[in-house]
């Protein structure tokens, strides 16, 4: 379909406007001895070797193992259906293929997070996704260091095509101080985004008025939190712990840090400061919101007037201006009840590239020959009112984020980003083959 204009008598055709598609949730995995080692301090290139030969010890010893194992180190089973091929795009740590690979997706620009599942750490770094976060083993003062060196090279490959990255910085966020001055620092090289981690007991909670002149400064310098999963989950390694994992961290990602920065006062006394929480799926925002209004109202009424003081508007007020959701392989049952409930205003689309659960799959094709990413849009979106589905897939994210929406309108011109029209042309009803393990949910976050 086209849309037909008249100017001075004459009619004029336009070609349907592509979306400008933002991934909210993307991965990046430089290389830890290829790419990083260059950038590491000569002072510290002993410490460094060192690291890498223990992680390459590690890794020899998985591959006699000669076991597939799944996240956590768990054994998967005959079914467990995920596909290893994203693994061969460079894009992990090739800034070039990546873009290669977001052009075909039809993705303007991206949010970019460490650790693309290839394996490679930022140097020193010694926590992991299933441990409680306690520092136990971990020399800060390395890892300050191992993040100036990520932090670097990212700011390097953001600059190709600057206006499509938001890179986002690591900060030692142990010591507020030390956060401040590498926040400044990588601002000042070209990274706007913060991953922002969930609360640790090495770190001060969010809610500690220390933390303001840290806020002050992210507010300033226009960098936007990005938190990615909640706090770490409580089975260790133990029977279970795959899914205890998946419920804990998915549970709390809606809730923390958020709740901090809401209760806390925090967007209260920062009012420009803005919150993505990144791979949340599921029908939790009005829930959720409903209890911390139901919660607040109670303790404006008990503690006295100190707490409305402190936030004098309602959390569900706040979050409805400052936070947005990261909706990675966003299913259609929660596009519909954004549309429904009134929310559409705080969803951002996310591919999750290159994870191989993601809508992004190196080597295989949607039903008619398109990008897997344009098939799992598709999916999502067909038949959904044409401005929301185009604030879902962009516009959210320059508000959040602060992107240059005219700029990315060329980009999405030049890749042949897809149309409203293109996302209708036909329909997809079922998961197709070779497609991520979760780019076409139907049920809850993980199916």
């Amino acid at each position: 379909m086209t849309v037909t204009t008249t100017e001075a008598g004459a009619a004029a055709e336009q070609k349907p406007a592509p979306f400008v598609i933002v991934s909210s949730d993307t991965h990046i995995g430089p290389r830890l001895v290829e790419d990083l080692r260059p950038y590491c301090p000569k002072t510290l290139l002993g410490d460094f070797d060192a690291f890498a030969d223990a992680l390459e010890k590690k890794r020899e010893a998985a591959a006699a193992e000669k076991k597939k194992v799944s996240f956590g180190g768990t054994n998967p089973g005959p079914d467990w259906g995920v596909r290893f091929t994203n693994l061969q795009t460079p894009g992990h740590h090739d800034m070039h293929a990546r873009l290669r690979d977001l052009d075909n997706d039809g993705v303007s620009a991206e949010v970019m997070f460490h650790d693309s599942q290839n394996g490679e750490p930022i140097p020193f770094q010694s926590d992991t996704l299933l441990m409680r976060g306690t520092g136990d083993g971990q020399d800060f003062g390395l890892l300050r260091a191992g993040q100036r060196i990520y932090n670097q090279w990212l700011a390097d490959v953001c600059s190709i095509e600057p206006e499509r990255h938001i890179g986002l910085m690591h900060l030692p966020m142990w010591d507020i101080k030390a956060a401040i001055e590498e926040l400044e620092w990588a601002r000042s090289v070209g990274l706007k985004g913060l991953n922002f981690p969930a609360p640790r007991m090495y770190m001060q909670p969010y809610n500690d008025p220390a933390w303001d002149p840290f806020f002050s400064a992210c507010e300033d310098l226009g960098v936007t939190l990005a938190n990615h999963g909640g706090a770490g989950a409580s089975g260790g390694t133990y029977p279970g712990a795959m899914s205890i994992a998946k419920f804990e961290i998915s549970m709390m990602a809606r809730i923390c840090p958020m709740d901090q920065l809401i209760y806390g006062g925090v967007f209260e006394r920062h009012p420009r400061l803005h919150l993505v929480t990144t791979e949340s799926p599921g029908l939790w925002w009005e829930f959720v919101l409903k209890e911390m209004d139901s919660i607040y109202l109670t303790d404006t009424h008990s503690y006295g007037p100190a707490e409305k003081q402190r936030v004098p508007r309602m959390p569900s007020e706040y979050a409805g201006e400052q936070v947005w959701i990261g909706s990675s392989f966003h299913a259609r049952f929660e596009a519909e009840d954004a549309i429904a409930k009134g929310y559409v205003d705080r969803v951002i689309w996310g591919s999750d590239y290159p994870h191989f659960e993601g809508t992004f799959q190196y080597d295989a094709t949607g039903p008619n020959g398109e990008p897997m990413t344009w098939a799992s849009l598709r999916f999502t979106y067909a038949g959904l009112p044409a401005d929301d589905v185009r604030r879902m897939l962009g516009r959210n994210a320059t508000n959040a984020y602060d992107l240059d929406y005219a700029a990315l309108q060329k980009v999405a011109a030049r890749i042949n980003a897809p149309t409203y029209e293109d996302l209708n042309n036909a329909k997809v009803k079922q998961r197709p083959k070779d497609s991520g393990h979760l780019a076409f949910r139907t049920f809850g976050f993980w199916h």
